[in-house]
């Protein structure tokens, strides 16, 4: 009898073991993920704050220019040396109001410009003057295609081109007068 108590308290004993052996490797495994964790996470708050601090910064918006779009097209396309008969089409978009994070209110503001029979450094001249007179929009969109002169695409050859423009600009909305509601 005393022959298989000794067997059950093996066997007892033998079972503890591996199953604290099993618990463990599981608390050490948990352990590393633990941290794992903890390390990715100060890597995501510091990234946080960064991202605050550098909205926060980000309070300079440019106030929304005088004149209209056109005028400042033609400017960019004489300054260019480009006849304003380039000039296909200009399409400006709704204006859209954001709200910023730090209560500014901001205006953006797209419009879609169509030059036509223009050489690639011509379109580039364009590009540059414009740029260079107006910096408050960014072009955020090129379309180049080659035009021949029934209006119609022609594969493989240099002149003229077509080219659809996207600008955008992002500007300071005026401060409203509380009492009257109006734009000072």
């Amino acid at each position: 009898m005393s022959m298989s108590l000794l067997w059950i308290w093996v066997a007892t004993i033998v079972t503890a073991v591996c199953l604290i052996g099993v618990a463990g490797s599981h608390a050490l495994r948990a352990r590393a993920e633990s941290v794992e964790h903890r390390s990715e996470l100060r890597t995501v708050a510091a990234h946080a704050s960064e991202l605050v601090q550098l909205r926060s910064l980000c309070t300079d918006f440019p106030a929304r220019p005088d004149g209209g779009l056109a005028s400042k097209v033609a400017s960019a396309l004489s300054r260019a040396a480009l006849v304003n008969s380039v000039l296909q089409g200009l399409s400006p978009e709704a204006q859209t109001i954001l709200n910023g994070d730090n209560g500014i209110r901001l205006n953006r503001q797209r419009a879609t410009l169509t030059l036509a029979n223009l050489s690639l450094p011509q379109v580039g001249k364009f590009l540059d003057a414009w740029r260079t007179a107006e910096p408050d929009w960014i072009i955020s969109g090129i379309d180049l295609s080659p035009v021949n002169a029934q209006g119609g695409s022609s594969v493989g050859t240099d002149l003229p081109l077509r080219a659809v423009i996207t600008i955008e600009g992002l500007f300071k909305e005026p401060a409203r007068d509380p009492f009257i509601g109006v734009s000072r």
